[in-house]
This record gives C-alpha cells, structure tokens and sequence, in this order.
C-alpha cells in the first residue's frame, strides 16, 4: 500500500502479487489458463466426437434406436464443447479498436448459449419421462445397460479432463456441466435398469430420470444466471461496501456515480466521480494510485476511470 494512503487496514490479501500503477491491465494468468484450456476442450472435443460417430455407425448397422439416440445425445455434447472452444479461441484473439474490450464476453456467451442447451436436455428428460409413464414399453435392458455404460466412461474421462482446467471459468464450467449432467443421467439409467430387471419397477426409471433433471436444472440455473448477470453489467461486488471502504480516506469527501461490471472472469472494471477536500487538489494524483492499487488488491477490480470533482 502507498505510504500516503489512509483506507482501513487490509487484513486479507489475496489477489495481488505486485503493486499496480494508476491503472492495471495485466491479463498474463488469464491468457496461461485460456491456452491449457483450450488444449483441454480439443482432447475431450476429439472423445466426444470420435464416440458419437461410433455411436452412430454401430446403431445403423444394429438397427439399434437405442445407439443412435445416445449418439445424438453425444452430439448435443460435441456441440457444447465447440462452443466453448470457439469462446476461448475468439478470447484469446486480439481485436479491432471498435471492440475497446475485445472479445472476452465470448466466453460469456457461450456460457449462455450452453447454459440454454442444458436447460432443453432437461426438457427432453422430462418428456421422455412422461411419455414412458403414459405409454409404458418393454425395455431391452442389457442393451440398455451397454449403452448407459459406453456413456458413462466416456463423460467421466472428458469431464476429468476438464477438471484440469480454470473451474473458475464460466465458459469451461459449462461445457464440464454438460459432461456431469449426462454422467448423472447414465449412472441414474444404469442403476434403475439394474433394479427393474430384479423387481420389475419400472416406475424407478421415471422416478430417477426426474431427479437427475432437478439436480440438473440447479447447476443450469447457477451457469445462466452466472453469464446473464455478466452480460448485463451486473456489478459483482456490492457498490455500498466500495464505496464505504474508499470513503475511509479523509482526503475523500463522497464517490458518486459508481458503475462496476465484469468483462469476463478476473476482469472487473469501474467508473466514478470522486469528490475530494479543495486541501488535497495537490495530491490528486496520490490519491487515485491509492485507490487503484486498493481495488485491485481487495476487489480484483484492474480497469478504473475516476472523474475527481472538489
């Protein structure tokens, strides 16, 4: 901290590593983690996709609806992990001067497209619950049982690899929810399979295939209600406690008009009018490396624009 600085005291730091200038605009570990997960998003894209096409190929050749179902559901997964590869590629792409913040809100957005995408594989789990309790058929169950097992290997292998990379990332904790959601949906398949071949339930099959869409649809919700709050400029901080920790400063008289919002994830950016005493015009300059270098440090807030008012 400034030695002319007067903010209460810090007594947990934990997001700087070194001391800011007036305004901070390094992304260095941002664009480390864009570059593994993106290697990450290729190999569990290349596991997806080669399991679809297999899927595919052995439910045509066996005549098998139950294959090409889960081939289309492996699809729905590939296109997930397109998406949010392409976020990542266009993040990490350097952009026109137009776009003054670049292409960060990509990965935003594919967070919401595949927040949405989650939201109808519930729909479908849901239909096809109801459908099976109106119009109850015989069911192949070791076929089945294969099938949810092909699956489950598959999308416990690609979300492990997801696991490596930035859980903080919105984007790739979507596509890693897209991998968890049709484990779930496999394993809950598996076990009400296994039941109804001992005992003839079949109303287990309904009865779990709406509980994993429960548990679905809350991490779907978390994920888009996530990326909506980031698209519309949500501040993620609350402004009253920023305000109130900045005003601590007796140089300060009031911060008005205060904006926060995230661009992606890391990236915080403010805009404020600052009042301070007539007394401290001369220290002007003092006071906003005091107030960078506190946001940075307390909020992660790295992007600041300050209009100073007397």
């Amino acid at each position: 901290m400034n030695k002319h600085c007067n903010f209460g005291l810090n007594e947990h730091k934990p997001y700087i590593k070194e001391a800011s200038s007036k305004h901070s605009h390094s992304h260095g570990h941002s664009h480390d983690h864009r570059s593994a997960d993106k290697k990450l998003l290729k190999i569990a894209l290349a596991i997806t996709f080669i399991t679809m096409i297999a899927e595919f190929v052995a439910g045509f050749v066996s005549n098998s609806l139950a294959l090409i179902s889960d081939a289309i559901h492996m699809f729905t997964h590939s296109f997930a992990l397109i998406v949010s590869l392409i976020a990542i590629i266009l993040a990490s792409k350097s952009a026109p001067l137009e776009k003054t913040f670049g292409y960060y809100r990509a990965e935003v957005l594919a967070a919401f497209i595949n927040g949405i995408t989650i939201i109808l594989s519930i729909l479908w789990i849901v239909y096809e619950a109801v459908e099976r309790f109106l119009n109850p058929s015989t069911i192949d169950i070791s076929l089945a049982i294969s099938v949810a097992t092909i699956g489950l290997i598959v999308n416990i292998i690609t979300g492990v690899i997801l696991m490596q990379g930035d859980r903080e990332n919105i984007n790739l904790k979507s596509a890693f929810v897209h991998m968890l959601s049709d484990a779930l949906s496999s394993v809950a398949i598996i076990i009400g399979y296994i039941v109804i071949y001992y005992t003839e339930w079949f109303f287990i099959d309904i009865f779990l295939a709406l509980l994993v869409a429960f548990v679905i649809a809350k991490w779907a919700v978390d994920i888009l209600k996530g990326s909506i709050n980031t698209l519309m400029e949500t501040s993620p901080i609350e402004i009253k406690v920023v305000k109130e920790f900045l005003e601590q400063d007796k140089r300060i008289i009031e911060l008005h008009d205060i904006h926060i919002w995230e661009i992606t994830q890391d990236m915080y950016n403010m805009t404020a009018h600052v009042k301070i005493q007539k007394s401290s015009l001369d220290e002007y300059e003092d006071i906003l490396i005091c107030i960078n270098e506190e946001l940075k440090e307390k909020y992660k807030i790295v992007h600041t624009t300050f209009q100073f008012e007397w």
